[in-house]
C-alpha cells in the first residue's frame, strides 16, 4: 500500500510541476512579446509604465520558472514580486489603453491574483517532499 502512496506522490508532483512550468512559460511569453510590441505603441507615460511592468513580468516568469529547481529562501520574494507584477499588468491594462474602465481593471486584477496564487500552490505541490 505504501508503494502505491509513493508512485501517486510522484505522479502528482511530476504534474504539478508540468503545470507551472507550462503556465510560466504561455505567461512569459504573453507578457514578453506582448510588451515588446507595445513599446512602440505607449503615447501616455501610464501606457509605458504598464508597458515596462509586463516587460518585468514576463522577466519574472521566466525567473520563478527557473526557481522550480532551486530551493533557496529567495525564492518566495521572486514568487510575490511576480505575482505582483502579474496582478499590475492586468489591472492597469484596462486604464491605461483606451477608455479607463475601473471595474473592469478590478476583475482582471482579481482574476490575475488567483491565477497566481493557483500557480505558486502548484510549484509549493511540486517541492513537497516525499513522505514516509
Amino acid at each position: 500500500m505504501k508503494g502505491i502512496h509513493i508512485k501517486y506522490h510522484r505522479l502528482h508532483r511530476y504534474l504539478s510541476t508540468s503545470l507551472s512550468i507550462i503556465f510560466l512559460l504561455i505567461i512569459a511569453w504573453l507578457a514578453l512579446s506582448g510588451g515588446i510590441d507595445q513599446l512602440s505603441r505607449s503615447l501616455t507615460a501610464s501606457q509605458l509604465i504598464q508597458t515596462i511592468i509586463q516587460i518585468i513580468c514576463g522577466v519574472l516568469s521566466i525567473t520563478v520558472l527557473l526557481s522550480i529547481f532551486i530551493g533557496k529562501s529567495w525564492v518566495k520574494s521572486i514568487q510575490h514580486a511576480w505575482s505582483a507584477s502579474l496582478v499590475l499588468t492586468a489591472a492597469m491594462s484596462a486604464l491605461v489603453w483606451g477608455p479607463p474602465m475601473p471595474i473592469i481593471a478590478m476583475v482582471f486584477g482579481i482574476a490575475a491574483f488567483l491565477v497566481a496564487k493557483g500557480i505558486v500552490w502548484l510549484m509549493n505541490i511540486s517541492r513537497q517532499k516525499e513522505r514516509d
